[in-house]
């Protein structure tokens, strides 16, 4: 499983950042951080577009009801398997250092970020208001800023691009030390996206055979939801607001790989 979801990350990283011809479909939120000032970016950021219709009073029927209709079908799907900035922090806390797991409390953070950051700060201040989640946003110093820099023959940056970077550089060092953090604490994507894995299609499956409490599965979570606890309930692991439906735990599962070991074994005999 794990595999897999490494080739859909590589393939939306690319996909997502392959518009040479400038088009992009602004109508439609893809409900994943990737910044639509991205020259090559083919959908428009959801809280770009929220943060835009706040200052303007209006309500972002389109971008929104994108989002929450695939919310409703899949859930956190596309933050496991899609979303480019989720990919980068799975990489980043690959490599060797000490970690450690953030208080339960901060999760509620990112609640506070959508509502102040997204959506009342750019009403009353202006969707170009310093005090916008956009102005520092992790995606959007990543694939606006750093190519400006570039292109500009890194010139001295502006105050607040240097602030970018300085959030760009805080959140990047977090996800080497501490799984997902971004996802977790910080993403208003995922404070939009959360309630619906309650009531989305898609589940991950609860395993059919008696769970060994080995907590293999808890500790393959990125997003430290511990799923053994729903599973001892018969309660999909997927149901929690923090599961970004990865599947990892799925996968982790040593009765649900030996079901389909034994299974794979039955098919061939046949």
């Amino acid at each position: 499983m794990m595999w897999k979801r490494r080739v859909s990350q590589t393939f939306f990283l690319i996909a997502l950042h392959a518009n040479f011809w400038g088009f992009q479909v602004v109508s439609f939120c893809n409900p994943v951080l990737s910044c639509h000032s991205c020259a090559w970016s083919w959908f428009a950021c959801p809280i770009g577009v929220i943060a835009h219709f706040s200052s303007w009073a209006a309500f972002p029927f389109l971008g929104l009801g994108a989002m929450l209709l695939i919310g409703a079908l899949v859930g956190r799907l596309f933050c496991g398997w899609v979303c480019p900035f989720g990919f980068v922090q799975d990489l980043l806390f690959k490599i060797p250092s000490r970690k450690f797991a953030l208080p339960e409390w901060t999760r509620y953070f990112k609640y506070a970020m959508l509502l102040l950051g997204v959506i009342l700060l750019p009403a009353l201040l202006g969707a170009l208001t310093n005090f916008s989640f956009c102005r520092i946003c992790p995606a959007s110093a990543l694939e606006t800023s750093t190519p400006d820099l570039i292109l500009s023959g890194f010139a001295m940056p502006s105050t607040m691009t240097l602030v970018r970077f300085g959030f760009l550089f805080g959140f990047l060092g977090l996800a080497v030390v501490s799984t997902r953090s971004f996802c977790r604490v910080f993403c208003p994507i995922a404070a939009i996206m959360a309630p619906l894995n309650y009531l989305c299609f898609w589940v991950v499956k609860v395993p059919e055979t008696k769970c060994l409490d080995c907590g293999k599965c808890d500790r393959s979570c990125p997003t430290d939801v511990k799923p053994s606890v729903r599973i001892d309930k018969g309660v999909s692991p997927s149901r929690a607001t923090d599961c970004i439906v990865c599947h990892d735990c799925q996968g982790s599962c040593p009765q649900t790989r030996r079901l389909k070991k034994n299974a794979a074994i039955k098919t061939a005999a046949l």
